[in-house]
């Protein structure tokens, strides 16, 4: 192959003289372009690569929330390459969620949350205490002997002072500030959720990211702003959930994960999942919404 490219490019040196020397310049170009394609055919040569087998795992999806039933829903994971299973739920699980020394079962079954449009696949008739000083755990083990295994903490919400609108030049525009306390002394965590639309479920999430308390702030003030999306008759509801570290790492690898997928430039991300034995996550939702109206 290398004699061969060796030819190809003293032919090229060749007639590269050839047209600069009797001034075939308009001709040039073309000329130049297939004898490059001619060097590129004759250089591929097609790679196989062996990927190591994958075997499913156990995916979780566990949200703690006060005064809702305890809920979850449970899948596995495929392989990338994989056709897309129809059916990835995960049936007749042992699901148990352990709080200050009593054991809950969770059924399984088909249930509905219409507030965010969500759907379970394992729920207990159980309400989550507001309880923010002791843990909770989950087990779950499949019909194959598969096991999760995870603990996590309810934190309390941090609340919204308030939310503030700035029109542009012309008062055609508006963005929202969404202004809150940092509570000083310790490390801290959150998401941000911004919807706008007739109703929350039903509306645009038109932000959504998370972020730590590290930048410095006057008075521990932070504020979240928006672009000058909005007008006049919008409703726009501002959330501040407040997280914990692993939930934080958790969403951070899905973010990196989420950008990486597809683009053969980026590194690929590994989960950093809050539960033991499989993927996903449990963790305590906590969280303080303010609505806006723009009149």
């Amino acid at each position: 192959m290398y004699g061969k490219m060796e030819a190809l490019l003293e032919y090229k040196k060749k007639i590269i003289e050839i047209v600069i020397e009797n001034r075939f310049i308009p001709i040039a170009a073309t000329v130049l372009f297939f004898i490059l394609m001619i060097v590129s055919c004759n250089l591929e040569k097609s790679i196989d690569v062996d990927l190591p087998s994958y075997e499913s795992e156990l995916v979780v999806e566990c949200y703690l929330e006060p005064g809702k039933p305890y809920r979850l829903f449970l899948s596995e994971s495929q392989a990338y390459f994989d056709e897309i299973n129809e059916n990835p739920l995960i049936e007749n699980a042992l699901v148990t969620i352990s709080h200050q020394g009593v054991t809950d079962t969770l059924p399984y079954g088909t249930y509905f949350n219409t507030e965010f449009n969500k759907i379970y696949n394992y729920q207990s008739n159980k309400i989550v205490p507001e309880n923010y000083y002791e843990d909770f755990s989950l087990y779950i083990k499949d019909d194959r002997g598969r096991e999760i295994t995870g603990t996590t903490q309810i934190i309390e919400a941090i609340e919204i002072d308030s939310l503030v609108l700035q029109f542009n030049n012309t008062d055609t525009a508006a963005l929202v500030l969404t202004y809150f306390i940092d509570p000083p002394g310790e490390d801290n965590w959150y998401r941000r959720h911004l919807h706008s639309g007739l109703t929350i479920d039903g509306g645009v999430l038109d932000q959504d990211f998370i972020t730590d308390d590290k930048i410095e702030t006057e008075n521990d003030q932070f504020v979240f702003g928006s672009a000058f999306d909005y007008t006049f008759g919008d409703t726009i509801y501002s959330t501040l959930y407040h997280i914990d570290e692993p939930y934080f790492d958790f969403l951070q690898s899905t973010f990196d994960a989420i950008g990486a997928n597809g683009n053969p430039f980026a590194t690929p991300a590994q989960i950093k999942s809050t539960v033991t034995g499989g993927l996903g996550v449990f963790t305590g939702l906590s969280y303080d919404r303010d609505t806006l109206i723009i009149q």
